[in-house]
């Protein structure tokens, strides 16, 4: 169950910005990626879009550590297609912050991986933002779905700390 903090900051006398913080200890792996100057856009913070990247490299170094590549995945016949991710957005991330991507399988299906991702500044409480993301197995060539081989969901199983059919 993921635990979520609640404070309030005062902007002037008519609003207030709600802070809203996970608990990122909830979560076994994390990338680090530091924000570019070209990630950002004409206000100063990270443009919204490039928030996907963040969360597909993520993706990508959750999948070497549970000891997987790409080609390794191609080469036993499965492949992954991103078929939903769901964005919120907290609060922003600028230029040359570090920031943990935490990643997580929350839920695995007969044919697809739902990935969690939050995102925090580098040594912070205060969450960047949330994304919810839902990969389909296919056929590399006929791009037909899959069942999620065992071999996956026994090294996801591994990583997260328990099975998650």
């Amino acid at each position: 169950m993921t635990r979520i903090r609640l404070s309030s900051w005062p902007i002037d006398n008519r609003r207030v910005i709600r802070h809203y913080s996970r608990v990122k200890s909830d979560f076994r792996f994390h990338h680090n990626i530091r924000v570019r100057f070209a990630d950002t856009d004409l206000q100063g913070i990270v443009f919204n879009g490039n928030y996907l990247t963040f969360y597909d490299v993520a993706w990508t170094e959750y999948l070497r550590e549970i000891g997987l590549t790409w080609k390794a995945m191609i080469d036993s016949g499965v492949d992954t297609v991103l078929a939903r991710t769901t964005i919120e957005f907290k609060s922003p991330a600028k230029f040359d912050d570090v920031l943990e991507v935490h990643t997580r399988v929350s839920k695995i299906g007969n044919t697809s991986i739902t990935f969690d991702f939050e995102i925090y500044p580098e040594g912070e409480e205060r969450l960047i933002g949330t994304a919810h993301s839902l990969y389909v197995c296919v056929d590399p060539k006929t791009l037909q779905k899959l069942r999620v081989p065992d071999d996956l969901r026994e090294r996801i199983a591994g990583l997260e700390g328990r099975a998650l059919d």
